[in-house]
């Protein structure tokens, strides 16, 4: 799959975040019709080698996108290496850092990326294509004060197919942590969203509720990454529990 024409492609985008390892749960999460998968290596226990299963099981649905556990150049090249439709990296905060993806990410001569044989390549069955091609997509995350700043920067960056804001993050980075719908929370999410637009990148954001999901569609978000796996289970349970409790 082309991630980045898929990015370009329009329409809204609704996906949900994957963080229990394991190939059930994103079996289950691609079955529901999510149009892509966000498989957590952050805050998630994915590794390298369960989120390649993950990505192979979710093959059969919409892109699968790997947030990495941090931004260094080894862990950018050992998840590229497992055939994901894309990164995403987090707590971007400036153009520079993003020229770090960059060398890290990108085959010569956009980058430095070094050649390994591994699932991306189709275990060399597709290396020459893969070379060639360079279909995947390099996502960032903007979750501080710092980023909100150099968005702009950010989002002109060649090299960056979409951007994600995390707003939890970045009520942190205000000092008020949890404060999602607070002025300057709301402002700066809005900021961001304007200027990827302004410079044709797909801009994202995750939504804890099914509710939020709505009222970020309803704004035109291109990317919508709504609950995750454990939350999701939490409050079916929960549910399920109520409903006998009340009768």
């Amino acid at each position: 799959m082309d991630a980045r024409a898929w990015l370009q492609s329009g329409g809204m985008k609704l996906g949900t975040i994957v963080t229990i390892d394991h190939p059930a749960i994103v079996e289950i999460a691609r079955l529901a019709g999510f149009d892509w998968l966000w498989i957590d290596g952050e805050h998630g226990r994915f590794n390298e080698v369960s989120a390649a299963i993950a990505c192979a099981v979710g093959a059969g649905g919409g892109p699968t996108f790997v947030r990495l556990p941090d931004r260094s150049a080894t862990a950018i090249k050992r998840f590229l290496d497992i055939g994901c439709d894309g990164i995403i990296l987090p707590q971007v905060s400036s153009a520079e850092e993003v020229d770090e993806i960059a060398r890290a990410a990108l085959y010569p001569p956009r980058g430095e990326r070094s050649v390994g044989i591994a699932r991306a390549q189709g275990y060399g069955a597709k290396f020459a294509e893969c070379l060639e091609k360079q279909d995947y997509a390099i996502v960032v995350q903007i979750e501080s004060v710092a980023g909100v700043k150099n968005a702009e920067a950010i989002a002109k960056h060649d090299a960056v197919d979409a951007v994600v804001i995390g707003p939890y993050d970045l009520s942190g980075s205000f000092g008020i942590p949890g404060q999602i719908e607070a002025p300057q929370v709301v402002e700066s999410i809005a900021a961001v969203q304007a200027l990827c637009k302004n410079a044709g990148k797909a801009c994202g954001i995750f939504a804890a509720t099914a509710e939020k999901a709505r009222a970020y569609a309803g704004a035109g978000f291109d990317l919508i990454a709504v609950g995750m796996d454990c939350s999701v289970l939490l409050v079916g349970y929960t549910a399920v529990l109520e409903a006998i409790v009340r009768r």
